[in-house]
């Protein structure tokens, strides 16, 4: 006999991630939800607002590479190619063990060259932190910026944010979006795909429709 407890301990242990089945047989799919994302002027207030040069390099590294924080705290010295025609820095440790290479942003660029120069950094990685600890440094930032009244309360803003904040400002800027796929080291574009939910018209393109 099925009672109302036998029933609520089966939900209970249904293991993460399963989904009950439709009544024609099929699971359903969760929805991806729209990535949350800052304006370039929000995100420059959360970086000016950073607790430490450590943190505020850090969340450079993913505003204008678009790094994980997993990728970003993983960059040492040796993966940095700054002094070439297009500067580049290397991701050994992308999702799924892949390597690829990324262009450095002049903003970035400056400075990480400054860090390399001025700072106690000669090799080994950039930036020393454990993830928690980076998770910390942005929701310090954040807080002080909205004391500052330079951003709006209430924002759902974590490290991630940054690296969705690439990908639309790129986009908004004319980037192509199999390229901003390949920097972002996705292994489809479909994975790439979302971030035009933040741009419906990134070229302003539907203007000129007569």
């Amino acid at each position: 006999m099925i009672t109302e407890s036998s029933t609520a301990m089966s939900r209970r242990r249904r293991p993460r991630g399963r989904y009950p089945k439709t009544q024609d047989g099929a699971t359903p799919k969760r929805q991806k939800r729209i990535p949350e994302y800052l304006e370039p002027d929000e995100v420059n207030a959360i970086i000016r607002a950073a607790p430490n040069p450590k943190a505020k390099l850090l969340m450079l590294e993913q505003w204008r590479a678009g790094l994980r924080v997993s990728e970003a705290l993983d960059l040492e010295v040796r993966d940095l190619s700054l002094d070439t025609a297009t500067p580049t820095l290397r991701v050994r440790s992308g999702k799924g063990g892949k390597t690829r290479l990324v262009p450095v942003h002049p903003e970035l660029h400056g400075a990480l060259g400054s860090a390399l120069a001025y700072g106690d950094i000669n090799q080994g990685r950039i930036v020393e932190a454990h993830p928690a600890t980076a998770w910390r440094w942005v929701q310090a930032a954040v807080k002080r910026a909205e004391d500052l009244g330079a951003i709006a309360p209430g924002r759902r803003v974590g490290t991630h944010t940054l690296r969705h904040s690439y990908a639309r400002h790129l986009l908004m800027n004319g980037i192509p979006i199999n390229y901003l796929s390949r920097w972002l080291g996705h292994s489809s574009i479909q994975t790439t795909l979302i971030y035009l939910e933040l741009v419906p018209d990134p070229t302003g393109s539907l203007a000129a429709v007569p």
